[in-house]
C-alpha cells in the first residue's frame, strides 16, 4: 500500500528532479521512490524486502548474450595478481 507524503524542496532540486522524471518518463512520485529506496540500500538500513525489490526492479536491463557474459567474466582484471 502506498503512503500520501508531503515535503519541501529547494526549488533547484525540485526542477532537476522533474527534468530527470520527464527524460526517463516515469512519474516525479517513482523517481523519488526509486532515490529513496537506493538511499536507504547504500547507508545500510534498506535490508529484506527493499534489497530484493532493487534486484527485481533492474533484473534484465543489461541484454547480454551468455557468450559475451563469460567473455567478460573471464577477461583479466583490476583485481587480478
Amino acid at each position: 500500500m502506498k503512503k500520501k507524503v508531503g515535503t519541501l524542496l529547494e526549488e533547484e532540486l525540485f526542477f532537476e528532479a522533474k527534468k530527470a522524471a520527464l527524460l526517463e518518463k516515469k512519474p516525479l512520485s517513482q523517481l523519488l521512490e526509486d532515490a529513496l529506496k537506493i538511499y536507504l540500500l547504500t547507508v545500510g538500513t534498506g535490508k529484506g524486502k527493499l534489497q530484493n525489490d532493487i534486484v527485481a526492479d533492474t533484473r534484465g536491463i543489461m541484454k547480454v548474450s551468455q557468450k559475451t557474459l563469460k567473455a567478460v567474466m573471464e577477461e583479466g582484471g583490476l583485481y587480478d595478481t
